[in-house]
């Protein structure tokens, strides 16, 4: 055998290797990143399940006019991400920020209570009053509002 076909069968075998490796390399990886986006996605969801939390416990629920203002006082400082809407017997307010459904919007408001928590102001939220609650969301599913309508 010449010197020039065993440095021909050792590049060909050289090559059938490094294709055999590749192979063993995609079969090994190709399922852990299957797994990796599964986990990806379950982490994905667990983390916006946690965030909503805080807002799901006013989901189809009954609370007092004295949750309803310490909702509004817990959610301060997140204008622009939620808004509140209280409906009494003689107003309809939004607090923190003003969601609007059906334009898929939501707009920053300052908040003050002082009228919400005055007994003879229009806007007053009766804190020993019942309230029925839902959650509003937009079209990507992510909850923008509250809203309490007094019973």
């Amino acid at each position: 055998m010449s010197e020039t076909t065993a440095t021909a069968l050792k590049f060909a075998a050289g090559i059938i290797l490094a294709i055999v490796l590749v192979g063993i390399a995609i079969m090994v990886f190709t399922p852990a990143a299957d797994s990796a986006k599964s986990v990806t996605n379950d982490f994905t969801n667990n983390t916006t399940e946690l965030q909503d939390q805080k807002y799901l416990m006013y989901d189809n629920t009954v609370v007092s006019g004295s949750q309803v203002i310490n909702a509004i006082r817990k959610f301060k400082g997140q204008e622009g991400e939620i808004g509140v809407q209280v409906t009494t017997g003689k107003s309809t307010n939004w607090y923190l920020s003003e969601f609007n459904k059906e334009a898929d919007t939501i707009t920053e408001l300052q908040t003050d209570l002082v009228n919400a928590t005055t007994n003879n102001h229009v806007d007053y939220i009766n804190p020993s009053g019942m309230f029925d609650a839902v959650i509003e969301r937009d079209k990507n599913g992510v909850i923008r509002g509250i809203k309490f309508k007094q019973q």
